[in-house]
């Protein structure tokens, strides 16, 4: 099976609306730094594009690990800051650790008795990339680095090509009877973890692009869940056709809704200077076009209908419903964690969407950025809308990828109708809202009861970190939310602002990578010790050296 064509269309979508959206997002940055921006991204739009033209292994590892270094570029773009640099460092670590395991799976390919050790080395090389937990640590912290225009790429077209690796290199030996178990529930354990655990650290984030990075870990999970369940079910059909289409029309949606998401958000970030949800605000009025598109994408990536998200994850819904009707018991099992995951993750990513749309584009401004702030130039929110009307333009798509797999269409249709049904009757009774209230029009002054408040003000509506505060609290055993106090200070006539500030760290990157890499800097502080510039020193070493090396070639 051919996947080519699948996964360059998200490189050359995203990559034309990013490019577009770019004309203007760099308007205000310095000359000198603007043919730099451009030299990065296109070499990584060649790279990405040459990862999936590449003929050969060696090919494509150096396309590869050329995607990496040019998308680095882009992450550093604004190096001066401090968070920037680390956010670079830890990416390039990723990625050249990622082809490190990739060169040494393409060996192991080439014998016939290890294809299990070279899909688990697979695994982990794609899975950094990819954003598999816990390999996904530079996600949330490259995505709020990069420039708006690069996170929609590396988001939106990159990311996906992890699975584009695993598809080529493993896809037509992974389903057969001696290694479909391993694989299948490796995809499928490491898609459920991700799906869920991405989407329940999205929910506190306050960082708008922090939280659609960790929402890219829940939708590479979905993906994965779907390619699991495919591999495990693949001998009994129609579970792995129906599972394998709804993870391919997945990694189109994620492409295009996603990447009009980080576009959305470097408008945002663009005209307020600032990406803090709690800080923003009242947008819809001051950026419809850029506040519309927003909400529509974010809808559509939640999966609600008539959006094609919906039917995407509508197959992998269909494959675990079929998963659950046959005889056996690993497939029941596969079947009722996924549809238990899945409508779990799809709740929690209904309600992370529906903190970023409130707290960023509804209510008051809470900063004096947010109420000043003005739509973005045409150019940023027609490349938004470019996606948006791709999206759309996925849900026959969607049925005909179905087709293609000989599956049948009648469930898509049905639904793909009754979603249109339910948009026309939103959109006729929006009409006849601005009908009956048209802007502008002189609205009667009624007093109202107003709970002693005759003005309020931003201030006393829900922020976007107390929209979610009792799901953070609920789930706190796995976040490790923290939270700092600033009480009141000076005198209590004129008293200092107070704040309730709360903070939720990546686990993977806090209780796993962190206390290796300290563990192994510390090992290494003690041997930078015999570096003391001792010339005899080296040479007893250089002999202790030599000595060792003619034991051991005499004994073996």
């Amino acid at each position: 099976m051919n996947f080519d064509i699948l996964f360059l269309l998200p490189i050359v979508a995203v990559g034309l609306a990013a490019a577009i959206h770019a004309t203007a997002y760099l308007h205000g940055e310095a000359l000198l730094h603007r043919p730099r921006f451009w030299g990065f991204f296109l070499a990584t739009l060649v790279a990405m594009a040459g990862v999936v033209l590449a003929p050969g292994k060696i090919a494509f590892l150096l396309a590869w690990e050329a995607m990496g270094l040019a998308s680095a570029g882009l992450v550093a773009f604004e190096n001066e800051e401090k968070a920037v640099r680390k956010a670079t460092w830890i990416y390039l670590l990723a990625c050249h650790a990622g082809a490190c395991l990739l060169m040494l799976a393409g060996v192991l390919l080439g014998r016939p008795d290890a294809f299990l050790a070279a899909f688990f080395c697979g695994i982990v090389g794609f899975g950094l990339k990819i954003g598999f937990p816990p390999f996904h640590v530079w996600l949330p912290e490259a995505h709020p680095a990069a420039p708006a225009p690069a996170s929609a790429v590396m988001s939106g077209a990159m990311i996906p090509l992890g699975f584009y690796g695993l598809l080529r290199f493993f896809w037509p030996q992974c389903h057969l009877a001696p290694y479909a178990t391993p694989c299948g529930w490796t995809l499928l354990v490491l898609g459920l973890v991700g799906a869920l655990g991405g989407i329940l650290f999205a929910l506190p984030q306050a960082n708008l692009k922090r939280l659609l990075a960790f929402s890219s870990v829940e939708n590479m999970g979905v993906i994965a869940i779907g390619l699991g369940l495919a591999v495990l079910g693949w001998d009994a059909q129609p579970i792995g056709a129906l599972a394998l289409a709804g993870a391919l029309a997945h990694v189109l949606n994620h492409a295009l809704l996603k990447g009009g998401l980080f576009l959305a958000a470097g408008s945002v970030l663009r005209q307020t200077g600032t990406l803090d949800q709690d800080l923003l605000g009242g947008l819809m009025k001051r950026m419809p076009q850029t506040g519309t598109l927003f909400t529509l994408n974010a809808l559509g990536l939640a999966g609600l209908p008539p959006f094609n998200g919906f039917l995407g994850e509508l197959l992998i819904y269909s494959a675990a419903f079929a998963a659950v009707r046959t005889s056996s018991s690993a497939l029941i099992t596969a079947g009722f964690l996924v549809l238990a995951f899945l409508a779990l993750t799809g709740g929690f990513a209904a309600a992370a969407y529906c903190k970023a749309i409130g707290a960023t584009f509804l209510g008051e401004p809470r900063s004096q950025a947010a109420a000043e702030a003005v739509e973005t130039p045409r150019r940023m929110w027609l490349a938004q809308l470019l996606l948006f009307v791709l999206s759309l333009a996925m849900v026959p798509g969607t049925i005909y990828l179905a087709r293609l797999f000989g599956l049948g269409t009648d469930l898509l249709i049905a639904a793909a109708v009754f979603g249109g049904a339910t948009a026309a009757l939103a959109a006729a009774l929006i009409a006849l809202r601005r009908f009956l209230c048209p802007r502008g029009a002189v609205k009667p002054a009624c007093p109202t009861w107003d709970c002693g408040y005759a003005e309020p003000t931003a201030r006393m509506a829900y922020t976007g970190t107390a929209f979610t505060q009792p799901l953070a609290d609920l789930f706190n055993p796995i976040l490790h939310a923290r939270r700092h106090l600033i009480p009141f200070r000076g005198h209590p006539a004129t008293p200092t602002d107070a704040a309730l500030v709360g903070e939720t760290d990546d686990r993977a990157l806090a209780g796993f990578w962190r206390p290796i890499f300290t563990f192994f800097a510390r090992l290494f502080q003690q041997v930078h010790l015999l570096q003391n510039g001792s010339l005899h020193l080296y040479i007893l070493l250089i002999i202790l050296a030599v000595m060792a090396l003619l034991i051991a070639a005499f004994v073996s």
